[in-house]
């Protein structure tokens, strides 16, 4: 070939390092989806992948198999697809694919890159699980190169099979290890797609934020990309105590046995059918609950990742990459086993809150309506302390230990559909990728106007290392005791300290309610 990149009649083609790649163009965009970065063996590290002749990229590839099926429980499916809008698609082992926007090849350009990193936690989820995730608008709109991928998850991406085989010692971070080939594919193919591989923006929301939490503590990733955004990533306690308790390799000898596979045959592991390997684990899930483990199949620290920072120390990349952190109002809403009513008498709602607060419920609604005041009471039932205080006990720990520039925000908005409905966990997804008319609750002005500005916030953060813009009012950098926090809502509002007193007093008397609900614990990822 003459050049890394020529478009004709058969469409744009790119010269990656793995081989020829054909999209297409959409409007103003050149959109490649399921461009092939990487082979892997099960429970093996991945390695770049080549291929001959010209690869078709139209379509997304297949996304990594989850242990529940399918990846959405189906109630929930069903009763929240009005908020989220889900893609269901193929699965397969073979899901090392990325996807990228642009609105210029070959033209000299070096537009910021955003490189998005799905939710899920470490089990679940895809680069194409909702139709917010289209990137188009945002790259569109802001001229930046916008990057998304697949890799591999739950018991094929983080179960620790070292103790089996030196060719299985990386098993129990694989999942990452894609992730960080990903990187590696920008830094040496982005430019072709008009993107600069000098300027490089992570963001995540849920588990996408975990990630690259986990990104930032991996020496081999820091000079792969340049300043990170978590979106309701960042949870307290960042070490609880069911995470002290996951045991990989106890998870790992538990599906071995159940398999009735010895050490000396463990290679016989590659082998067996996905569906059967699932089924062996939801199978073992509930004795190591009752041992007292929780299963493992989230990152371990070793001499590639560095651990959690909180329990391990920062690295210099923590401490040093411009970062937004924030969350939203109710991150639990849509994980409780049923929905509040936002119609209920005051009366009700006043007893819905005395059931989490007991004596001090009075009180809680003073220093609710402090920090919310025009916001329903019913509100505070459903509030999150785990998101937004681990975003400031993360955000604290990093200054007190010498770090860099950071912003916070908080989503501050009840919908007006069903009646009434607080800021729920994803809800900022939609305004984030600009896409608030493919979700139907998100058809209101209020979301509309978040919408644009949100993602012109991140686009500029991408940009610059700087989110503030002409649309919204000053947003100052958050700094340890002086915390200054961007609450989009009706009307954004830059505050300081507004509600740190709310979620340090009286929530140790509430009664416990995992972030997921009720019975979501029934339901191991």
């Amino acid at each position: 070939m003459l050049n890394d990149f020529w478009c004709d009649h058969r469409g744009p083609f790119v010269e990656t390092t793995g081989g020829t790649a054909r999209g297409y163009k959409l409007d103003e965009l050149y959109i490649f989806h399921g461009i092939k970065y990487a082979n892997a063996k099960r429970y093996e590290l991945p390695t770049p992948a080549k291929w001959d002749g010209i690869l078709d990229c139209y379509t997304y590839g297949p996304v990594a198999p989850t242990v529940q099926k399918p990846s959405v429980r189906p109630a929930a499916a069903l009763r929240l697809d009005p908020c989220f809008r889900y893609n269901f698609w193929p699965e397969d082992e073979d899901c090392q694919y990325v996807n990228v926007w642009t609105r210029g090849l070959g033209d000299g350009k070096k537009r910021p890159v955003m490189v998005w990193v799905h939710g899920g936690g470490y089990s679940t989820g895809s680069s194409v699980e909702q139709h917010s995730y289209d990137p188009s608008h945002l790259a569109e709109e802001n001229d930046i190169v916008v990057v998304s991928f697949n890799h591999r998850l739950n018991i094929l991406g983080f179960l620790d099979m070292s103790e089996y085989s030196d060719k299985f010692k990386d098993s129990r971070n694989v999942g990452m290890r894609d992730i960080v080939l990903v990187l590696k594919w920008v830094r040496d193919n982005i430019e072709k797609f008009g993107g600069d591989p000098g300027n490089v923006t992570l963001f995540g929301q849920s588990g996408g934020g975990g990630k690259i939490m986990t990104l930032l503590q991996i020496p081999e990733a820091a000079d792969l990309f340049h300043k990170v955004i978590f979106q309701s990533g960042l949870t307290y306690p960042f070490q609880d105590e069911e995470k002290k308790l996951r045991d990989g390799k106890a998870t790992a000898k538990a599906v071995m046995d159940k398999l009735g596979i010895e050490k000396g045959e463990v290679e016989k592991i590659q082998s067996v059918p996905f569906d059967k390997l699932r089924e062996a684990y939801l199978e073992v899930v509930p004795d190591l609950i009752d041992q007292g483990i929780m299963p493992g199949c989230s990152p371990c620290a070793d001499d590639w990742y560095l651990g959690n920072p909180i329990t391990c120390g920062f690295s210099e990349k923590s401490l040093n990459t411009p970062m937004i952190a924030g969350s939203v109002e109710a991150e639990t809403y849509h994980f409780e086993d049923d929905f509040s009513d936002y119609q209920m008498s005051d009366e009700a709602k006043y007893e819905r809150v005395k059931s989490m607060f007991g004596e001090h419920t009075d009180e809680m609604i003073d220093l609710f309506k402090k920090a919310y005041p025009d916001d329903d009471i019913l509100n505070l039932y459903h509030m999150d302390k785990m998101f937004r205080r681990g975003t400031l006990e993360y955000l604290d720990a990093r200054k007190k230990n010498g770090g860099g520039v950071s912003y916070s925000y908080m989503i501050d908005y009840t919908f007006h559909f069903l009646g009434g409905m607080p800021s729920y966990h994803g809800c900022d997804l939609p305004m984030i990728f600009h896409n608030t008319d493919k979700v139907i609750c998100m058809h209101e002005p209020t979301p509309i106007k978040l919408g644009m500005q949100m993602s012109k916030c991140w686009a500029t953060f991408a940009r610059t290392g700087d989110p503030n813009h002409e649309f919204i009012g000053e947003w100052k950098p958050y700094d340890a005791g002086e915390e200054y926090t961007m609450v989009f809502g009706e009307e954004n509002r830059c505050v300081k300290n507004f509600d740190r007193e709310l979620l340090y007093k009286n929530w140790e008397y509430t009664p416990h309610r995992s972030f997921f609900g009720g019975n979501r614990k029934k339901q191991p990822l």
